[in-house]
């Protein structure tokens, strides 16, 4: 079977800077209360941040590496300080971890954000 050829861009598709993604697919009020208003960091979050996809964690069962005798792979999580975070559940809001990620800032050592006027603070100690 021959092979299609994608047609070359016209001058005017080539030079078109990306543009933001459009009103109906984000509603502008609700940009503006996780945002407080900021246009800045709503004009960042329309044209940098919101086209990166989150991909939606994974959840490990201890009970079932128990019975495919991983038992072993437990204790190694629980000695790493990972077996509490990979056994997490629950709803994730991809719109709001990227307001988050559009957000965030490092000063002193202290990453900071916040969503919908909530401030949040990740430190060593955190």
């Amino acid at each position: 079977m021959p092979r299609r050829s994608r047609a070359a861009p016209s001058d005017d598709e080539s030079s078109t800077p990306p543009t933001p993604s459009s009103p109906n697919a984000m509603n502008q009020r609700r940009l503006e209360i996780w945002f407080e208003g900021h246009e800045d960091r709503i004009q960042t979050f329309l044209i940098e941040i919101n086209r990166k996809q989150i991909i939606i964690p994974k959840v490990i069962r201890m009970s079932w590496l128990r019975a495919e005798n991983f038992g072993n792979l437990e204790q190694h999580l629980k000695t790493q300080k990972l077996k509490t975070f990979l056994e997490l559940s629950g709803k994730v809001y991809p719109d709001l971890v990227k307001v988050f990620y559009a957000n965030l800032k490092f000063s002193n050592g202290i990453l900071k954000s916040s969503v919908k006027g909530v401030e949040m603070e990740i430190t060593r100690q955190t």
